[in-house]
């Protein structure tokens, strides 16, 4: 028995030139906003003053020993003094006082098929396939 693949140097070669360290940053960056969307829209069905929501952001792409990230998450506090993020940490995660209502993991799987073709599309356009 036996089997051709036809094509597979050329994958190879253009995977030999992938240039990661450009090309995941890129990737990230143009997938952000529909993960940013889908929390702040998350979010705001739970608004009070709209400080916490206003206050959603991206961070910078970043890499570490598992790869690059970056986040979207609430930042600063509002006029008492409280801070953002420990709002989203109540919501999503609850309190003695209050029921868990999540909103970065059900944000996260809303839009995971669209981060996944934004992704898919950027790699398609910097590695020219």
């Amino acid at each position: 028995m036996s089997f051709e693949i036809n094509g597979i140097d050329d994958m190879m070669q253009s995977l030999r030139y992938l240039d990661a360290e450009r090309l995941a940053p890129a990737m990230l960056k143009e997938a952000v906003p529909i993960v940013k969307a889908a929390v702040v829209k998350r979010a705001s069905m739970h608004r009070r003053t709209g400080a916490m929501v206003s206050s959603i952001k991206e961070t910078k792409v970043t890499r570490n020993q598992y790869g690059y990230y970056i986040c979207v998450r609430p930042t600063g506090k509002d006029e008492k003094g409280v801070r953002n993020m420990e709002k989203m940490a109540v919501l999503e995660y609850g309190s003695s006082r209050q029921t868990a209502t999540p909103v970065l993991v059900p944000a996260v799987r809303e839009s995971e098929e669209k981060v996944l073709e934004k992704m898919q599309e950027v790699f398609d356009r910097e590695v020219d396939m």
